[in-house]
């Protein structure tokens, strides 16, 4: 009955080593996926920087060509008010359209500086993703 008994432990303790071995492969494995990922997704980010230089160039040549508008409709020529209110309509144009560029050059100049926040949404979602997998896999569905 000892000798049963000490098997049965022994048999226990070798079970729950090989379960925590195993535990602790699939971590190390699932750290350095995530890394790898973050590493890769961070280069990525990288290739947007220029973008974030073409945005700030294509904002200076609007608002030279607002100024150069601004010009023309303050030149005092003979402007006839047709005229007149398309240049109005053409600079309210470009005031959107530049406050546009600035809202895309903020995102962007987000994105390269701390792509933290977008690899951790990133993250988010496919654990969602995986979890909303598994449950319809088990034939569970969430209450709503």
């Amino acid at each position: 009955m000892a000798k049963t008994l000490k098997d049965l432990l022994l048999a226990l303790l070798n079970a729950t080593l090989i379960l925590i071995a195993l535990c602790l492969f699939l971590g190390w494995k699932l750290a350095a996926t995530v890394d790898d990922v973050t590493t890769k997704f961070a280069e990525k980010v990288q290739i947007v920087a220029p973008l974030k230089e073409d945005v700030q160039g294509v904002r200076g040549e609007l608002t030279a060509l607002r100024s150069d508008l601004s010009s023309l409709q303050l030149d005092g020529t003979t402007v006839d008010s047709a005229t007149a209110q398309k240049l109005s309509k053409a600079l309210e144009k470009l005031d959107d359209l530049e406050s546009n560029l600035q809202a895309a050059q903020t995102k962007i100049a987000e994105l390269t500086e701390s792509p933290e926040q977008l690899i951790n949404t990133t993250l988010e979602n496919s654990a969602d993703l995986v979890a909303d997998r598994v449950i319809s896999i088990r034939g569970c569905e969430p209450a709503s």
